[in-house]
């Protein structure tokens, strides 16, 4: 999908939802909730807009502040449907656990998920932590994995959102896996252009951004590998109440799943980032694109 093609929809003013009429009555209502932030949102639709186009009944809930909200309202019953990431899940659901790939993360979510409550398959898409740097950095000082960084972190300023620097978690499975403790911690703007502008102005040495962050890297940024996997795997999953899905809904639902991509999620963000699309129009022009 290109930003173009994102745009010109955009501009086209194609923001209706599908107007079949719903043919499969015994077919489960299915009752969608999101986060309130663009990335569900879009992601919902997707799902949600999908079903009805098949002819299945869907209703949406109004939207929660945030993703621990939402799960709660699957979990009691009041929404069946609602969309989360792997890792985040799992360590709501068992903070002890210690899988961080992605087979193992989402088989250790699907044991711990709530009674009641499953999920479908997982999509490509990911919004995982990814540790960047200027590709003079790189060259320079020869960092081209996480482990290039081992024992050198002192020597570095990490730069990131304030939400990213107080992940606990993370910081832990870093400095373990890489026998890292970064010098100084600068707290930066929300927009992950503020880290890459920091990189360039020597303000930072190594910042911290996430894989669906609705820009694209810099052709003089470069991502370090992590080579020995201490960051938990973040994909797409969509969750539900046992029972709430029909074979068929289920089918369609792992279908989507399995063709949404990183690259489709960030693209699709921009168009909410520029605002000249509702999630709505972005998630249509999705399934306009894939044949739904």
């Amino acid at each position: 999908m290109a930003l173009a093609g994102v745009v010109a929809m955009a501009l086209s003013g194609c923001q209706a939802q599908s107007s079949i009429v719903p043919a499969h009555r015994d077919d489960p209502v299915v009752v969608i909730e999101t986060a309130s932030f663009g990335e569900a949102e879009i992601v919902g639709h997707i799902y949600g807009n999908a079903l009805v186009r098949s002819g299945s009944r869907v209703t949406t809930r109004p939207q929660s502040g945030n993703r621990s909200e939402v799960l709660e309202s699957v979990v009691a019953g009041d929404a069946t449907f609602t969309v989360g990431f792997t890792g985040e899940l799992l360590r709501a659901f068992d903070p002890d656990a210690t899988a961080v790939e992605g087979d193992e993360v989402y088989a250790a979510m699907m044991a711990a998920l709530p009674e009641g409550v499953t999920a479908a398959d997982p999509a490509p898409a990911e919004d995982a932590p990814v540790y960047v740097v200027t590709r003079t950095t790189s060259e320079t000082r020869g960092l081209r994995t996480m482990s290039d960084l081992a024992g050198r972190c002192g020597e570095f300023a990490l730069g990131a959102r304030q939400e990213a620097l107080a992940d606990r978690e993370l910081a832990a499975a870093v400095g373990e896996t890489y026998d890292c403790g970064f010098g100084r911690r600068v707290a930066l703007g929300p927009n992950p252009r503020a880290v890459f502008d920091a990189l360039r102005a020597g303000e930072i040495g190594v910042g911290l951004v996430q894989s669906a962050d609705p820009v694209g890297l810099p052709e003089e940024i470069v991502t370090l590998d992590d080579d020995q996997d201490a960051v938990r795997a973040q994909n797409l999953v969509p969750v539900f109440r046992k029972g709430s899905l029909s074979e068929d809904q289920l089918s369609l639902v792992n279908r989507i799943s399995g063709e949404l991509t990183t690259d489709d999620v960030r693209e699709l963000l921009l168009g909410v980032e520029f605002g000249t699309a509702t999630p709505v129009a972005l998630a249509n022009y999705w399934l306009d694109s894939h044949g739904y």
